[in-house]
């Protein structure tokens, strides 16, 4: 009785391996026939493109095998489906990563009876296009930034190349979440910022709020005016609205309101921040989703220890293990003068510097006042000097017919309080010649919107940044430091440790709490790169695999 017990169960088990062998067989011969037929040319199935038909074909086609399918476990889709709906709170947004398509066939693959292998192999196709896109976009960015924003030349994250083994390992061996968790930029910001996103989802779902209508005049503490009760109502200042006295709860709720709105901190409700006020809820979102893309374009090896310069938000920090140790404000580029956006290191500053003048200043702006006052070069303690090194006086030069092609000379200024780098300079070789610097126009620190540059950084603190640099160098005394440069004589000093620099443009950061701060788009960069975003991938997506976790 038991040899035919042990008998039936090894004839069932027998057939229930045929029937699985054929319907894998049958899984296989359909799913070669779709990437033969469709590698290199986007398909459709439920109206979803698939994107990436090539990378799909290197992960499963094999010749003469079997391809089996890699998301036959209900478990493992759950866990694609889970990433794929909250894939929002990374900015993302989960329509572009199939997940209607993939909703309607699980019901149809995993709970109706009559399963269509067409069905199957459809699922099979979006689940894993889905997973290499939200992996690329995680890792890497969702849109080209060198197309969005081709000024954009900060340090990126490097591509992997072993994407069978990345994806074997992360979808066979059932880590889905965690691969994906893996892929997120490590920075604080970009933790950070999600948090600063739910929190204005949240506002959106609640109906965000309403544009108010100031009526002419300006509300400051003290004041009563019916329009206080609207700007209570916008600020949830904590009080009822039927009051329309402005008192010290408003106050301090405006003061808060402008200083995360990089406005002019005074509590006075005019103009610009009333403008701040009725920008949309959708828009906030909008700039904190375009922001949360820049960090996803940057490397993740900033540095133990760096600087990073904010151009948006006209502030340097120096950073160490994540966490700034040292700001202050600081001065970028007209909007006609860009700053740049890169990386470089810093290996040296100089005391005392003289300024030899770039061509783009020189022609827009030295030789041109030279016209108007022959006594400029005098009064700025500005030398002429010929290709040779040698001093022209400038009276000897027709200033009113030089052009750069009879022009055989670089303008010069001496070490000195009116010299326009003041102190120091600190240097990062780079092609942009951009550097950071002092200033003897102190008086431009107390602006809110600071961009007056021709490009460089001009910082509020250079004495201290020199000192953090110099701390290792106990010979470098404060003493030292400031008798080297009142002796106006160039001093160059080589850090013993150089310091990556990273130039960044971000118009948006969260604190730890999630608080969000919003910056003016100075240089009109956030739309383009939203319009990219709003789109489909355009084409095959290129692989960047996790961090080694």
């Amino acid at each position: 009785m038991k040899f035919y017990g042990f008998a039936l169960y090894y004839l069932l088990l027998v057939l229930f391996l045929c029937v699985g062998c054929g319907r894998n067989s049958e899984f296989s011969d359909r799913f070669k026939q779709r990437l033969k037929a469709d590698t290199g040319i986007p398909g459709k199935f439920h109206g979803d493109l698939i994107y990436n038909l090539e990378s799909i074909a290197a992960l499963y086609e094999e010749e003469d095998q079997i391809v089996l399918p890699k998301w036959g476990n209900i478990d493992k889709v759950n866990e694609m489906l889970y990433v794929i709906r909250n894939i929002s709170q990374d900015g993302l947004h989960p329509q572009d990563y199939h997940l209607m398509a993939i909703e309607a066939l699980v019901e149809k693959v995993f709970y109706e009876k009559g399963l269509k292998i067409d069905d199957k192999v459809n699922l099979e196709l979006l689940l894993t296009d889905a997973y290499l896109m939200i992996s690329t976009h995680l890792s890497a960015g969702k849109t080209d930034q060198e197309t969005v924003d081709p000024r954009w030349m900060a340090a990126k994250r490097t591509a992997r190349h072993d994407l069978a083994r990345f994806t074997d390992s992360t979808i066979v061996y059932d880590r889905v979440i965690e691969s994906i968790e893996s892929l997120t930029p490590s920075h604080r910001e970009y933790s950070n910022l999600k948090k600063g996103l739910a929190i204005y989802r949240d506002l959106e779902a609640n109906g965000g709020w309403e544009p108010i209508v100031i009526t002419g005049i300006k509300l400051e503490k003290g004041i009563s005016h019916p329009d206080v009760a609207k700007l209570k109502k916008r600020l949830s200042a904590g009080q009822s609205t039927d009051s329309l006295f402005f008192d010290d709860k408003l106050y301090a709720s405006v003061l808060s309101f402008q200083k995360i709105h990089g406005l002019t901190a005074d509590g006075i409700v005019g103009k610009e921040t009333v403008e701040a006020l009725n920008i949309s809820v959708y828009d906030r979102i909008a700039a904190i989703e375009a922001n949360l893309e820049r960090w996803r374009w940057l490397s993740d090896e900033l540095g133990e220890k760096y600087i990073k310069v904010n151009i948006a938000n006209f502030e340097m920090q120096v950073v160490e293990n994540d966490q700034p140790v040292f700001t202050c404000e600081a001065i970028v580029g007209r909007p006609y003068r860009q700053t740049p956006v890169f990386s470089s290191v810093m290996n040296h500053l100089v005391l005392a510097p003289t300024w030899t003048v770039p061509p783009t200043i020189l022609w827009q702006d030295i030789i041109p006042a030279v016209k108007k006052n022959p006594e400029y070069f005098s009064q700025k303690n500005m030398q002429l000097i010929r290709n040779d090194g040698t001093v022209v006086n400038p009276v000897t030069v027709d200033w009113k017919n030089v052009n750069r092609s009879n022009f055989p000379y670089m303008v010069r200024q001496a070490p000195g309080k009116d010299n326009a780098l003041g102190s120091v300079k600190f240097m990062f070789p780079n092609q942009h010649s951009i550097y950071i610097h002092d200033t003897p126009a102190r008086n431009l620190f107390a602006q809110v919107d600071r961009s007056f540059s021709s490009g460089c950084i001009r910082i509020s603190r250079p004495m201290e940044l020199v000192e953090y640099l110099l701390s290792d160098k106990k010979d470098w005394t404060t003493d030292k430091i400031k008798r080297t440069i009142a002796l106006g004589k160039e001093q160059t000093i080589f850090l013993t440790s150089p310091l990556p620099v990273h130039l960044l443009y971000m118009t948006t950061w969260a604190e730890d709490d999630g608080t969000v701060h919003f910056r003016k788009d100075i240089y009109n960069r956030d739309q383009s790169l939203l319009n990219a975003l709003r789109q489909h991938p355009p084409k095959e997506t290129e692989f960047i695999g996790s961090r080694g976790k």
